[in-house]
């Protein structure tokens, strides 16, 4: 088609009318959305400036919190430490008594055992009461060394633990 515009353009059919008009209602809806979109960001702006700030105060909270936690575990481990020492200068006496218990418990048997080896050819009597002298010693012995023992392990644990600290 040639662009000769010194005539009047041929008259528009109803068909191609119509067309325009949508065409034109179309735009004009385009139009009313473009119309909406200043509002739409201006709510996203918002709704974008709340969920930063609940963003920064989330932060701030857990900044907080960590803290918070931080410091309960610095002064649960000052505690436990502090419990750990003084439960260590409380066992470290009783642990010392209890050995020197002990060595003075070895050197009574041996004294005894001497002892039964001159009494044995004494008689029944003196063996009975050697036996039951015998088995009192014994008795505090083996508590003493149960006692010693479990003193050992409960240090070892203590220590054990005061280590993973």
């Amino acid at each position: 088609m040639p662009n000769d515009y010194s005539s009047d353009p041929p008259v528009a059919t109803a068909g191609q009318l119509l067309a325009i008009s949508d065409k034109i209602n179309d735009i004009s809806k385009n139009m009313d959305k473009l119309a909406e979109m200043p509002q739409k960001l201006d709510r996203m702006n918002m709704q974008l400036e709340q969920l930063n700030k609940e963003h920064q105060q989330t932060r701030n909270d857990l900044t907080q919190t960590r803290d918070n936690l931080q410091e309960d575990l610095d002064r649960a481990k000052s505690n436990f430490k502090s419990e750990i020492k003084q439960l260590r200068n409380e066992v470290d006496p009783k642990f010392k008594e209890v050995d020197s218990q002990i060595r003075v418990l070895h050197e009574s048997k041996t004294k005894i055992d001497s002892i039964t080896n001159l009494v044995r050819f004494g008689g029944i009597f003196l063996a009975g009461l050697f036996v039951v002298a015998w088995n009192t010693q014994t008795s505090k012995t083996d508590t003493v060394n149960t006692q010693a023992t479990t003193n050992a392990q409960s240090i070892q644990v203590l220590e054990k633990q005061s280590d993973q600290l």
